[in-house]
């Protein structure tokens, strides 16, 4: 029971990170083409860099939980 329940969380956050992640890809390529103006560009770099924190560490939580779930 307690097996099924890490699994299904684990598998939702590593799948949110991983959508997270996506998202992060997406922005920095908007930047880099400079589709983002010159005077939004300091809030696009600290909504990426938080993002991108969150994304990685909800990633690496998930697959823990997974991991941990597959094990028991």
């Amino acid at each position: 029971m307690i097996a099924n329940l890490l699994i299904g969380f684990g598998l939702v956050l590593a799948a949110a990170g991983f959508f997270g992640l996506i998202w992060c890809i997406r922005l920095a390529r908007k930047v880099q083409a400079g589709a983002v103006p010159e005077a939004e560009l300091q809030s696009a770099f600290s909504k990426l860099s938080a993002v991108n924190m969150g994304a990685m560490g909800g990633a690496m939580l998930g697959l823990a939980m997974l991991l941990v779930g597959l094990i028991l």
